[in-house]
């Protein structure tokens, strides 16, 4: 029997849990895994060539238009392949997509892991009937399985990863789950109305992390929806982590309502770089979030926020979502106000969309009928007001979420946008759209230096430009300064073993030649910086000791 799982990621550094896992449940059963930037025809000729009858596709918003065109091409090519999906995608309106598509055979709802192993047995004697949650065509009937959809039990379920996966993961982001379901309703999010809340038993979490060490993995980002929904478990987990050690970052999304102070404290005192959280606010609008029903605690956030930036060890992300029900203009561009007075490392803005099996109302909004179901206008924001907030949520990721500008954007911000940041984005925006040109990383710096020297003049704005381009790139830009004789000033720097001790203590001995191949000296108005572009970089400010061989150099 050839069965083939097939993932198709929205990026190719993603990676997806749901075949892993069914594929460690069922060993009749194998995986692929493609991206959306593949081309359906090149995934279709992988597919059809690998010999393979029978395809289940894992559906998502972000590629079901991809799975469909897929199938539709594999169905034309051989009417003999069985092509079926599963996934939140399609679990909600199975007959319809039956009805709709007439290239797919069949579509599980529901929980795979539990449908799976009856699903293998089904396709080698022909009764599909015993499948869980299983919708299929019979002729020009859809047929619903005698067995309801169920809930898969995570005790039981096998570790989704082996140590023969991980070289081909290394440079992807890895996913795990601790948690299934969630305990809040937000009315916009499946995650509530798909299943009961189920946990991960704590030894089953414990060996995971013990894996993800010793095989050094960078980044595991977990699924959970709310990993805080148990605070005390929350808790073990954050523990054993941090007694675990290694490199590992874990990415988690928490509640910011549901966080103790002993969680607060234990975050507090761990390893920097070791947690990234991210925290859903949506709004800070009261009778917005009622809307959708969520408890506004507004006061509890920003508590919450301030006490895990207070020791420097935790990236924070907060999330917005535009576009929710009686949510203006004017009322989103406070909520991003309030947001950005706390000063997150990133501000994910979102926009609001209306997934298949969501409890979501909005009456008196429009959203697209095609993934991914995104709002076109609101009941209190237009068209044209959504689209200048993704004209200002470009400049956002490109500027801010970026890390890119690093002390530039902060110090504009705090000079010129103090508590309306928004606008300089959204005049960013406009600017950008008024010169069209290439986004390459070098074109962002010297628009942001033309866009702030027109409007503000300001020299010390250009110095901290220079300073974030060169702790990336050793080219130069357009309104960098030349200073005569700085190569021979470095080499005279170079050349004095105490000096290259003092700063770059792990390179001493090395001759000055290869020395200067590695490092970039950068003028950045009266200071001169020596960069070291080793691991994620580092600058340092070597004024003085320029100053005095300068001196020396004149006598």
């Amino acid at each position: 029997m050839a069965v083939l799982l097939v993932g198709i990621n929205a990026k190719y550094i993603h990676s997806n849990l749901a075949i892993r896992y069914l594929a460690k449940a069922e060993k009749r059963f194998r995986f692929c895994e493609y991206s959306i930037s593949d081309r359906e025809e090149s995934i279709a000729a992988s597919l059809y060539q690998s010999g393979c009858r029978t395809f289940l596709f894992s559906c998502y918003i972000w590629n079901i238009n991809h799975v469909l065109k897929i199938c539709e091409i594999l169905k034309k090519a051989d009417a003999g392949l069985r092509l079926l999906v599963g996934g939140p995608e399609v679990s909600f309106d199975p007959v319809e997509s039956l009805e709709s598509y007439p290239y797919l055979d069949g579509v599980i709802t529901g929980e795979g892991e539990v449908s799976i192993t009856p699903l293998a047995d089904a396709i080698e004697n022909g009764d599909f009937s015993q499948v869980p949650g299983l919708y299929y065509r019979t002729g020009e009937s859809v047929i619903k399985s005698k067995i309801e959809a169920g809930e898969a039990n995570l005790s039981c379920l096998p570790f989704p990863y082996a140590d023969e996966d991980m070289e081909a993961l290394r440079h992807r982001i890895v996913y795990f789950e601790t948690s299934r379901g969630c305990p809040y309703r937000c009315a916009f999010c499946l995650s509530g109305s798909a299943g009961s809340l189920r946990f991960l038993p704590l030894e089953k979490v414990e060996r995971a992390v013990r894996f993800f060490a010793r095989h050094e993995v960078p980044l595991v980002k977990l699924v959970d929806r709310t990993f805080n929904a148990d605070p005390n478990r929350a808790l073990l987990i954050i523990e054993m982590i941090k007694k675990m050690g290694g490199n590992t970052t874990y990415h988690f999304e928490i509640r910011a309502e549901s966080m103790t102070e002993a969680l607060i404290e234990s975050l507090q005192t761990a390893p920097k770089g070791m947690f990234q959280l991210e925290i859903g606010v949506q709004s800070v609008n009261p009778a917005t979030l009622q809307k959708v029903n969520r408890v506004p605690s507004h006061e509890k956030l920003c508590r919450v926020v301030q006490a895990l930036k207070k020791n420097d060890n935790i990236h924070l992300h907060l999330d917005l979502i535009a576009g929710l029900p009686g949510e203006s203009f004017k009322a989103f561009v406070y909520s991003f106000h309030e947001l950005m007075k706390l000063k997150p490392h990133n501000l994910q803005l979102g926009f609001l969309k209306k997934l298949k099996g969501s409890a979501l109302a909005a009456e008196g909004s429009a959203f697209a009928s095609f993934a991914p179901y995104e709002v076109i206008h609101s009941d209190a924001m237009s068209y044209a007001e959504l689209l200048r907030l993704k004209a200002a949520e470009d400049m956002l990721e490109r500027f801010y979420n970026s890390g890119a500008f690093l002390t530039s954007v902060p110090y504009m911000l705090d000079t010129y946008y103090k508590e309306k940041e928004f606008y300089f984005f959204d005049e960013l925006a406009q600017y950008f759209s008024n010169n069209q040109g290439t986004l390459s990383q070098k074109s962002l710096f010297e628009g942001l230096h033309h866009f702030a020297q027109q409007k503000f003049a300001d020299s010390i704005m250009d110095e901290r430009l220079i300073y974030d381009y060169a702790l990336k790139h050793r080219d130069s830009l357009s309104f960098m300064p030349r200073i005569e004789g700085l190569k021979e000033l470095a080499f005279a720097f170079l050349k004095e073993e105490s000096l290259v001790r003092r700063y770059f203590e792990q390179y001493a001995g090395i001759k000055p030649v290869l020395l200067y191949k590695k490092l970039h000296f950068v003028p950045v108005g009266k200071h001169i910086y020596a960069i070291d572009y080793e691991g994620e970089g580092h600058a340092y400010d070597i004024t003085e000791a320029c100053k005095t061989l300068k001196e020396h150099m004149v006598n």
